[in-house]
């Protein structure tokens, strides 16, 4: 796991901000979003209490419930187009100013990396700026941007509130600036809080944090047939955690009222000293814990060892969310995972990159994608012997349409016009 400790080092020792142009291509993905970076360590009990009241205990209902929505993402989804078809051959040559929380690590980078091949795809111009993992930075990116007068700016990763000044700079410039990984889709009864956050934002193409929360929930409920304890970890430096833990939490009391839950809250800086023990920790306070739902599965690299160490192996379960490719290796190796909520990182470059050549090509902004979902699967042992594990399948999005094209053809269609 080295290439996380190094995007940890580099949230602390920050190098000065400098150009750089993106390469084509894709890496697997290792890491979700970086958000601003705190600190400290956090405990933050579920409300009202640091556990939920009652006995471990759930009616046949919520169960049939969480198995039911279960059952509706198990399986590919055919991929939707965001918008109408447009001609973005009017788009070749412009430039577009990619602001990256991460350029090299991460699902940031991932997306770094994606959302320049879609858009080269279409002959257009990628330059950017590297925040090398510090949100703050990001403001300081597009005020750079702006002395290139880019025809468009995306910012991939962090919160849009910590770069609100540099983003009423380029509105004032009309530049449109795209939000791209950390906002998620507004789902209601967030949808306010998430709107405050998108302010001068002209489209937001975004990780489906909010319904991935409850459907790893849901599967807490299913498989401990109403009988959870559970330990969420958190990051509350990240913008999506918080919706995936409100989400989580919220199915929670409604399916299992008498399942308990206890979450920790680690920021990025201090995952890699701080997640191990602190599960070990809440183990031994809490020796009934059978399932630990880290709200990214990145963090499983230091919970699953403590998990071990602990000898609970055989008693405690890992319910995470991002689609990792070392913990689908893992689930489909029979380790600590049994579940893994996958996020079509593929689609969220596509739509990045179509709302931006929108703007580029004159077609007005398709407007759809702060409510647009991409695509959010449910894997388990039952279907993950059914992908292939490769980083070539997920780049492609094959883990989510089934097929390896299907996402790059309706898209290069799309932005012909037909």
């Amino acid at each position: 796991m080295s290439e996380i400790v190094s995007i940890v080092k580099k949230v602390k020792d920050a190098v000065p901000l400098r150009p750089y142009l993106l390469a084509a291509g894709a890496c697997a993905l290792l890491l979700s979003a970086c958000g601003s970076s705190s600190n400290a360590s956090s405990t933050k009990p579920a409300s009202p209490s640091n556990a939920s009241s009652g006995t471990s205990s759930s009616s046949s209902g919520g169960v049939s419930q969480a198995s039911a929505q279960l059952a509706k993402y198990l399986g590919t989804q055919p991929a939707t187009p965001p918008g109408p078809a447009f001609n973005a051959a009017k788009a070749a040559g412009k430039l577009v100013w990619l602001v990256s929380v991460t350029t090299t690590t991460g699902s940031a980078g991932t997306q770094a990396q994606m959302i320049t091949a879609d858009l080269k795809h279409e002959h257009v111009q990628v330059l950017g700026c590297d925040a090398h993992g510090v949100s703050t930075n990001l403001g300081s990116c597009i005020l750079q941007g702006l002395s290139h007068h880019p025809a468009a700016i995306i910012v991939n990763g962090g919160d849009p509130a910590a770069y609100t000044a540099a983003t009423r700079t380029a509105n004032a410039d009309h530049v449109p600036v795209i939000s791209e990984l950390d906002v998620p889709v507004p789902y209601a009864p967030y949808t306010s809080q998430i709107g405050s956050h998108l302010t001068g934002i002209s489209a937001d193409a975004a990780p489906p944090d909010p319904i991935s929360g409850t459907l790893a929930a849901d599967y807490v409920v299913k498989d401990s047939n109403g009988h959870a304890n559970v330990l969420f970890i958190t990051s509350p430096d990240i913008l999506g955690a918080k919706y995936e833990e409100l989400n989580f939490e919220a199915r929670m009391k409604q399916l299992c009222p008498g399942c308990k839950l206890y979450t920790k809250g680690v920021t990025i800086p201090n995952w890699a000293t701080d997640i191990g023990p602190s599960v070990s920790a809440e183990l031994r306070l809490h020796p009934n814990i059978n399932y630990v739902v880290p709200v990214f599965d990145p963090m499983a690299a230091w919970s699953d060892p403590a998990i071990i160490q602990a000898g609970k192996a055989s008693s405690v379960k890992v319910v995470s969310v991002n689609g990792d490719l070392q913990q689908m290796k893992n689930l489909a190796q029979g380790q600590v995972i049994v579940c893994d909520i996958g996020q079509d990182y593929p689609e969220m470059a596509f739509q990045t990159a179509d709302e931006a050549l929108r703007y580029l090509s004159g077609a007005a902004g398709s407007g759809s994608l702060k409510a647009v979902q991409p695509g959010v699967r449910v894997f388990t042992t039952s279907n993950i012997k059914s992908v292939s594990l490769t980083s070539t399948a997920f780049e492609n999005g094959a883990w989510y349409t089934g097929s390896s094209t299907a996402l790059a053809n309706m898209y290069y269609k799309l932005w012909s016009g037909s």
